[in-house]
């Protein structure tokens, strides 16, 4: 069974937390309008500069 978007982002926050990283809430927000078709590459870029 695939993983869901949110779990997915989920596990990669996991990840950086454990090599000292964070991630903030709006930022796990664009990943997920990302992942989900909702936005662009372009727009999603243009957003985290």
């Amino acid at each position: 069974m695939p993983h869901s978007i949110d779990q997915s982002i989920r596990s990669a926050e996991l990840s950086l937390q454990m090599e000292g990283l964070s991630v903030s809430d709006s930022c796990k927000e664009l990943c997920r309008r990302l992942l989900s078709g909702e936005i662009t590459l372009e727009q999603y870029l243009f957003c985290v500069k």
